[in-house]
């Protein structure tokens, strides 16, 4: 969680766990715990302890107990729509992948988004900056009367591109915890690109393994699954593209979702704001394009080499691979630090306006 002591020092002493290690009794003497989507936040973690606020600096938040920190008048607080950019750009290069595999180009697809929430409307504004068609899925929304054009699960999948972006629910009306099984993976085929953003449990990634043993299978891009960090190897070999759930992690996404936190902090404990967002970022850095869409959204952000580390075979266990990269995911192979598209100065003729 990038930026904490910068925000947080002047006004707490900062202690830092490890998010999967973090136990009761290293909480025993705070007042509140700021975390990541990787520390589950329920009773067995804050049973008696002076915790008084908890800060998510992600998006999803089936990692919180909301019942129980409600029910003990503790203060919750996400960073709802922190790294929709960057879950975007990830899509995109994703896409743009894909096609320059299948000599096919972006322009002229069909990509249909399941979820309209923060991440994607903003995927389906980069897409339309781009020239793309896209449509989006959403019978939530739908059914609270959302007065943008959207289409329904069955239309979803014949899209040459779906991309789901739903927050897991297990009840309600519109449970999304495999929303894709056996029955939706069967209607797709090998002309179409299937990528996951969202949480593992949306796919159930047991059929997904199997279904992708079949010869016309669609392409599949993961960037979250069950079970993690104890993922299959399997699955992650037979994806086309593998990520450790990394698609929000720019700097911008990342130092957005520390300072939302650092708000809602500030706010519940009656402190004022010391620092604004804009000083928490460095400047731009220079990127060269070359006005080719596939491979100037590739040259941004380079999906490929993050895929291939967590694909590469060594001694390594999965588990531990999978925390080693997702920790460190913000530094490219290339020896950058990946950014938002606002994060760079382009050099060159391109057709990014995002």
């Amino acid at each position: 969680m990038p930026a904490v002591e910068l925000l947080f020092s002047d006004i707490a002493e900062i202690v830092r766990e490890d998010g999967r290690a973090i136990d009761n009794q290293a909480l025993r003497d705070a007042d509140a715990l700021l975390c990541r989507s990787i520390t589950e936040v329920d009773e067995t973690l804050l049973k008696n302890t002076k915790i008084k606020f908890v800060g998510s600096a992600t998006v999803g938040i089936d990692h919180l107990n909301i019942n129980y920190l409600e029910s003990n008048n503790i203060k919750w607080s996400n960073a709802a729509g922190c790294n929709a950019v960057a879950v975007a750009q990830y899509v995109l290069s994703a896409i743009a992948y894909w096609c320059q595999s299948r000599s096919r180009k972006m322009q002229g697809l069909k990509v249909g988004i399941v979820g309209a929430g923060n991440v994607g409307s903003e995927l389906a504004r980069c897409l339309d900056a781009l020239g793309i068609d896209c449509l989006l899925c959403d019978p939530p929304l739908q059914h609270l009367g959302d007065i943008r054009p959207l289409i329904s699960m069955q239309e979803i999948l014949d899209c040459d591109v779906i991309s789901l972006h739903v927050p897991l629910t297990i009840q309600g009306d519109y449970p999304t915890k495999y929303l894709f099984g056996q029955k939706e993976l069967n209607r797709l085929d090998n002309d179409q690109l299937l990528v996951n953003t969202s949480r593992g449990e949306v796919i159930d990634n047991h059929v997904l393994e199997a279904y992708l043993s079949n010869t016309n299978h669609a392409d599949v891009v993961l960037d979250v699954f069950e079970n993690e960090p104890n993922i299959s190897v399997e699955l992650v070999d037979k994806c086309l593209l593998a990520t450790p759930h990394i698609a929000g992690h720019t700097l911008e996404g990342k130092v957005r979702g520390t300072w939302m936190i650092y708000k809602a902090f500030c706010k519940h404990f009656g402190l004022d704001l010391k620092i604004e967002e804009d000083g928490l970022y460095p400047k731009k850095e220079n990127i060269s394009l070359i006005n080719d869409l596939e491979n100037d959204l590739l040259v941004v952000y380079d999906i490929f080499s993050d895929s291939s580390a967590l694909k590469l075979d060594n001694d390594e266990t999965i588990k531990n691979k999978f925390d080693r990269l997702r920790k460190n995911a913000t530094q490219l192979v290339n020896g950058k630090v990946r950014r938002d598209y606002s994060g760079w100065n382009y050099v060159g003729e391109h057709v990014l306006p995002l």
